[in-house]
């Protein structure tokens, strides 16, 4: 699996930014110093606040948003949410502790990723939220920066975003697609929507490579549009049909996502236990239950405790689990991850 540099235009330039920003604040009769009064709620002083989202990107519309990022330096604070409609359209204010989101930043240049021993569904989820805080800051446009956090803001907008934003549409689609192939005799339906969630995910890696880095996956018609992408448009349609016939609709579109992001390996498939899993050894079984609402009995002794972030299997991409662990996953009682196993995995 392998990932490929982005456009050298990916980050739109200060006047591109300060024109769109512009224009929805007019036609809405708001200033941009009601917008950036709106940073300051009490949490301390703003080292750093960004208008970004869908607006800034260029996809915006008369229905959309308008996102500010707001980071303070306030060690009681890890994030704080407010919507504001004071000015006759929705901010939505994001306040987030300064050090946080520079610490969370920094682990997505450092070393290689996705790691056998960290893939963990907090983990996966920890290093989405990461990306999409840094990919909007980094797309968006401060209104105020204060040292150093101004130098830092400008680093955002460099290549290695780029590629952290590829490699994680690339890595997310062979997740999606090795979930589509284990569900489909189970739950052909269920794995026809993963197979079209993967074929997304993989256009929105082929956007990323074109330059169109914003991370969030809905806009993958408008970042194509953008780059004249006729063919990954038509993927899309295709991708977005009814699946008439799940079988066939799966089969297609993992296809589709093996033309679009290459071969899966090296990575290898983890299993680990879904968040509200226990497990109870039973006599020659363990019974498996998550939130204590739902179970199943699985015919082995050896599964890890319930409240262990283990392993419970692992092989290559493409491979199967034992039919009694498959059928754990198909219950959603283990969450999938992938992961380089160089060195990490004994051959």
């Amino acid at each position: 699996m392998e990932t490929r540099s982005a456009s050298a235009d990916a980050f739109p330039d200060s006047s591109t930014l300060e024109k769109r920003l512009d224009t929805f604040l007019e036609q809405r009769g708001v200033s941009r110093e009601a917008v950036l009064k709106e940073a300051d709620q009490g949490m301390g002083t703003p080292a750093l606040a960004v208008a970004a989202g869908s607006v800034l990107a260029g996809f915006g519309n008369h229905r959309s948003d308008l996102d500010l990022l707001v980071l303070v330096e306030n060690d009681r604070l890890t994030r704080f949410p407010i919507q504001s409609h004071e000015h006759g359209t929705l901010i939505d204010v994001g306040i987030r502790r300064a050090s946080t989101v520079r610490d969370s930043t920094a682990e997505l240049a450092a070393g290689a990723w996705p790691r056998f021993a960290t893939v963990t569904e907090d983990a996966w989820n920890h290093r989405r939220r990461a990306l999409n805080t840094a990919n909007r800051l980094a797309l968006g446009l401060p209104l105020t920066a204060s040292p150093p956090w101004d130098d830092w803001h400008a680093r955002l907008r460099g290549p290695w975003l780029a590629e952290a934003v590829e490699q994680w549409w690339t890595v997310e689609a062979h997740r999606l697609a090795q979930a589509a192939r284990w569900l489909l005799d189970a739950r052909p339906m269920a794995a026809a929507v993963r197979a079209r969630e993967a074929v997304v995910a993989a256009l929105n890696a082929r956007a990323a490579v074109g330059g169109e880095l914003y991370f969030a996956a809905k806009w993958v018609g408008e970042k194509l549009k953008a780059l004249g992408d006729t063919e990954g448009l038509a993927l899309l349609r295709d991708a977005l049909a009814p699946p008439l016939a799940p079988r066939e609709h799966v089969a297609h579109h993992l296809a589709a996502v093996e033309r679009l992001t290459g071969a899966a390996a090296p990575l290898h498939a983890v299993l680990r236990w879904s968040t509200g899993v226990g497990a109870t050894v039973l006599d020659d079984r363990t019974v498996v239950d998550r939130w204590q609402l739902r179970a199943l009995e699985v015919p082995r002794r050896d599964l890890p405790p319930g409240d262990s972030g283990a392993v419970v299997w692992s092989g290559p991409a493409g491979a199967f689990p034992p039919d009694d662990l498959l059928t754990l996953f198909v219950h959603d009682m283990v969450w999938l991850g992938l992961a380089h196993p160089d060195p990490e995995v004994p051959a």
